[in-house]
């Protein structure tokens, strides 16, 4: 046997192994880049609820600030319902406020309607309240989701910061 059909024969198969493991490297790097895109997609639905939430606790304070003769009814806990979804689809009494002209107490009340609607409807699990500050002499307006209280989001010490927090604090000067 010649020296090149020596070499020939130690040689065979060698060429699979590389294509097996260069396939192994591609296969990694498709997993990792699919992970990847996992974890984009989730992010940005978590931004998105909180691009929302922003928009309805911006709502509530502006609200709340045009009608400041009712500030302690909307910072009552219990005026603000877990739904306001009518027969409809639309919150109760959509139009009471557009049709006629309310006082200040029934504004408070279509106020807290629409928010809560708007919470519900918007985000899974949506919810919105006004309500003290328990850390501070402020206000606070809280929209949580994904089934979160909005009690869950403050307490005695302060805004709840978890990673899992599914909610968004917004401070208000009374």
């Amino acid at each position: 046997m010649t020296p090149a059909t020596v070499s020939l024969r130690r040689q065979r198969g060698v060429g699979m192994l590389e294509v097996l493991v260069a396939l192994l490297i591609v296969a990694f790097g498709a997993l990792g880049y699919a992970g990847l895109q996992l974890t984009a997609l989730r992010n940005s639905g978590d931004a998105n609820d909180r691009a929302h939430a922003a928009m309805i606790a911006q709502d509530a304070i502006e609200r709340i600030k045009s009608n400041p003769a009712q500030a302690d009814y909307y910072a009552t806990a219990t005026n603000w319902p877990a739904s306001a979804v009518g027969e409809s689809g639309s919150p109760e009494d959509w139009k009471v406020c557009m049709e006629a002209v309310c006082d200040a107490e029934e504004m408070a009340e279509w106020d807290i309607k629409q928010l809560v609607w708007a919470a519900s409807t918007s985000l899974r699990g949506g919810r919105v309240m006004a309500m003290d500050c328990a850390f501070n002499s402020l206000g606070c307006v809280v929209v949580s989701w994904e089934d979160q209280a909005p009690a869950q989001c403050v307490s005695n010490t302060g805004i709840n910061t978890a990673d899992d927090s599914k909610c968004l604090v917004m401070e208000i000067q009374r």
